[in-house]
């Protein structure tokens, strides 16, 4: 490859600052998933009104409440798309816009298929976006304290099941479902406001010397190859031995800057950066990912403006939200730049017009090459996340199947532990406080279950099954249990804590176990997969598994089958998980023998 003289310049890193304004966006991300997740949890407070006003089985009712659970899941790798072309703040704003939108509509709907489309699907669209954003953000402001900010920010979902589902309760039984829906829908506008706290952070420019006219042959080292198809890089590496063989369509930060300089320590300076410097590596990175392809086939490769909001997810640990010491790429590293340019990738578009290059820097040329690159940089987070060819890996495969059951049955005892209470002869009054228990435990056994995860010596994926088999068997209990109050919090307080310490693992913990089975540069795209998957689940669980004046009603006359069936499926999501490292084991001994597979 041929470099020319002046091929200096700079590259826009963003840094994450690791306290400060951080943590006033933890705290926002925390007031966020309160919201959310405490309307979604607190759904079944809503039901019976509605079949007083629909006429319809409960079946039907809770298909609402499950569109809702569902699509703020499956919506996922969409929003993450749209993050990828906008910042954390515009998109939080706009979800909290459309969930106001939506359940406004639906308060007022005379349909109860109105109700599904406008509460259920609109809603659960605009809170993926608010719930996508609270989740993520807390990452790209924390590198050392990344778990922790973001086990507080989860830590709001517990929260918000605790203070909403009373509250709902309390609405739907003097005012009714519509008025409830109405202060839900102001609950989500008010997202908005901690959607403005999201700053958008501003790069780290990193100057690259000017290095003297050199000719480099195009050699591709043995132990990194790269293959060319469709103008696309795809290269064989890991992080370490247990690691799988990933492909990845673009260099690093860190690559660029040490093939320019030689350095490998980068120097930081104030941000200042103009039109030309961003494209002054444009050369350099056509040969890098495309050698042999004719010029006219190749495009301008722009590294990303000073602002956030540019390619905001070309990282590789975008979606890690448990410690980083667990991370080769962060032990290896000695700063916090160092360890930025190494997970960001500065993605390269083959589709661009011949001549983007010497286009002048005016308004329109500026804002036609910004449309384009937003469009393809959200399209490339977009397939990233929806490439199922990710299956193909057992060990992997097993891990969806788990998550697959796991939401399949989780949402059960949230919807339907009130009603078998009533049922059974509880006063209301003291039946709705029971998913309140769920919400208040759940919230301990995050924090209880985060800190002894903060221990490197802890296996995540051992963690993870131990609490998920004690929620399922727990749930397989409850019909067995003589009937008192004592008996049902107690149910709703193991349940919350046990399915708390779950979702600890599942919110922190999760992509620790992804990254130990596909390795770090395929968590983006596990993560997505994994996301429609469990959307999909949580879509259809309740309906199937709770089906008031359905099959089991009509069967057995009580909530009994349901809860067997819940609590069966969720420790099946555990008992698939515990070999999961002898599957990762015979999945690497078999690539062994294979070296010459890609």
């Amino acid at each position: 490859m041929h470099m020319k003289k002046g091929a200096g310049g700079s590259l826009a890193i963003v840094v994450a600052p690791d306290g400060g304004w951080g943590w006033v966006v933890v705290f926002a991300a925390f007031y966020c998933n309160v919201v959310v997740d405490g309307i979604i949890y607190s759904f079944s407070m809503l039901m019976s009104d509605m079949v007083n006003t629909f006429h319809e089985p409960e079946s039907k009712i809770t298909i609402v409440g499950s569109l809702l659970n569902g699509f703020y899941l499956i919506a996922g790798p969409f929003v993450s798309a749209l993050l990828n072309s906008v910042d954390f703040r515009s998109v939080t704003i706009i979800g909290s816009v459309i969930s106001c939108i939506a359940f406004v509509s639906a308060a007022y709907v005379e349909s109860l298929y109105q109700l599904m489309f406008c509460y259920g699907f609109i809603g659960g669209i605009g809170f993926s976006m608010i719930y996508v954003s609270a989740v993520l953000i807390p990452g790209f402001y924390f590198d050392k304290w990344r778990a922790l900010a973001t086990g507080i920010a989860v830590c709001g979902s517990g929260i918000g099941t605790f203070v909403l589902a009373p509250l709902n309760a309390l609405l739907v039984e003097n005012y009714g479902w519509r008025v409830t829906i109405m202060v839900q829908a102001g609950l989500a506008l008010s997202c908005a406001v901690a959607g403005i706290l999201f700053r958008p952070l501003k790069p780290t420019i990193v100057e690259v010397p000017t290095i003297n006219p050199v000719v480099m042959e195009p050699k591709i080292p043995e132990d990194e190859p790269l293959l060319m198809k469709n103008g696309t890089a795809e290269r064989k590496m890991s992080l370490d031995s247990k690691h799988n063989t990933a492909k990845i369509g673009a260099p690093t930060a860190e690559e660029i800057y040490n093939h320019l300089s030689g350095r490998q320590t980068p120097e930081p300076r104030p941000i200042s950066i103009s039109c030309h410097s961003l494209n002054t590596h444009n050369q350099y990175l056509k040969d890098r990912l495309s050698p042999d392809l004719p010029e006219k086939k190749l495009s301008a490769v722009s590294l990303r403006r000073p602002s956030v909001s540019a390619h905001l997810m070309d990282r590789d640990d975008r979606f890690f939200g448990g410690s980083l010491s667990r991370l080769p790429q962060y032990s290896s590293q000695v700063s916090s730049l160092n360890y930025a340019m190494s997970v960001t990738r500065i993605p390269a578009w083959n589709e661009a017009e011949e001549g983007d290059d010497e286009e002048p820097c005016s308004k329109n040329n500026s804002l036609r090459r910004n449309m384009k690159k937003y469009y393809k940089s959200a399209m490339h987070t977009l397939t990233t996340m929806l490439d199922f060819s990710i299956l193909s890996s057992p060990s992997f495969f097993v891990l969806t199947c788990s998550g697959f059951l796991t939401l399949l049955g989780f949402f059960v005892p949230f919807l339907y532990l009130t009603e078998k209470a009533i049922s059974m002869g509880m006063d209301r009054k003291l039946a709705v406080w029971l998913v309140s228990t769920i919400g208040l435990t759940n919230t301990f056994g995050r924090v209880i279950c985060g800190w002894i995860s903060s221990y490197e010596s802890v296996d995540a994926i051992v963690l993870n099954n131990v609490s998920l088999t004690f929620g399922g068997l727990y749930t397989v209990l409850l019909p067995f249990l003589p009937y008192s109050m004592v008996s049902y919090y107690l149910y709703a307080s193991l349940f919350g804590f046990s399915m708390g310490e779950h979702y600890a693992c599942f919110a922190s913990l999760r992509s620790t176990m992804i990254v130990e089975l596909t390795g770090l540069e395929l968590l983006t795209n596990a993560f997505g997969v994994l996301l429609m998957f469990q959307g999909v689940a949580a879509a259809v669980g309740s309906p199937l598994l709770g089906n008031q004046y359905g099959l089991f009603k009509d069967w057995t006359g009580t909530y009994d089958v349901s809860f067997y069936l819940s609590g069966i499926i969720l420790t099946a999501s555990a008992v698939i998980c515990y070999p999961l490292r002898k599957i990762k084991k015979w999945e690497d001994d078999r690539k062994l023998k294979q070296p010459d597979s890609v």
